[in-house]
């Protein structure tokens, strides 16, 4: 079974820009060295900024807040296989079912959400923990590892969406555009010789 990227391992990797890495960009003078370190900020915007334009075209909530680590593991490591297509669309559709169950075991649903109220109750709480663990049984038996998928299932069991009429497809289609523009951004890079 292949383990999770350690924060090492994501320091390590060529697109992660490091302050080291910005001032040796300027003292090389290289060309090729500044876009390297202005990809992943670009990258990772211009992606929000794809699955948001979309999501405002189609008058649905494709943008969620889960998206935003998604968009940022993609820029920085498109190739690996945490940000793959079938590990993004896979991982959050997993998060999605693991927190409707969630909500479901523990009668959570008619609970106040964390948008209604200052204090999240506890069957929203249990519902969430209940979520994040099913969530770490299933993404392995699934071999789709999206770390980020966790934060759809934390946004589904509080409440922040609702999973009635075209709410959870409206998120997976964003995730789906998500995984689109990841499998894009590998044949870019690799046609460019990254």
């Amino acid at each position: 079974m292949p383990a999770y990227p350690t924060p090492a391992v994501l320091r390590a990797a060529p697109g992660a820009p490091s302050l080291a890495k910005i001032t040796a960009i300027f003292r090389r003078g290289s060309i090729a060295s500044v876009i390297n370190a202005i990809w992943v900020p670009v990258c990772s915007a211009m992606l929000i900024v794809l699955v948001g334009a979309i999501g405002m075209w189609m008058q649905q909530p494709w943008l969620f807040a889960a998206l935003a680590p998604t968009a940022l593991m993609v820029a920085a490591n498109s190739g690996h296989e945490t940000t793959n297509f079938r590990a993004i669309v896979v991982g959050h559709l997993a998060a999605i079912a693991c927190a409707y169950v969630a909500l479901l075991m523990f009668n959570a649903t008619p609970a106040e959400t964390m948008l209604a109220t200052r204090v999240v109750p506890f069957p929203r709480i249990w519902a969430s923990a209940a979520a994040l663990a099913l969530l770490a049984i299933v993404m392995p038996q699934l071999r789709a590892y999206h770390p980020p998928a966790a934060a759809t299932a934390l946004l589904v069991s509080l409440g922040a969406y609702r999973m009635t009429g075209k709410t959870p497809l409206a998120l997976l289609g964003g995730v789906v555009v998500m995984g689109l523009a990841a499998e894009a951004l590998v044949r870019f890079r690799r046609r460019r010789g990254r």
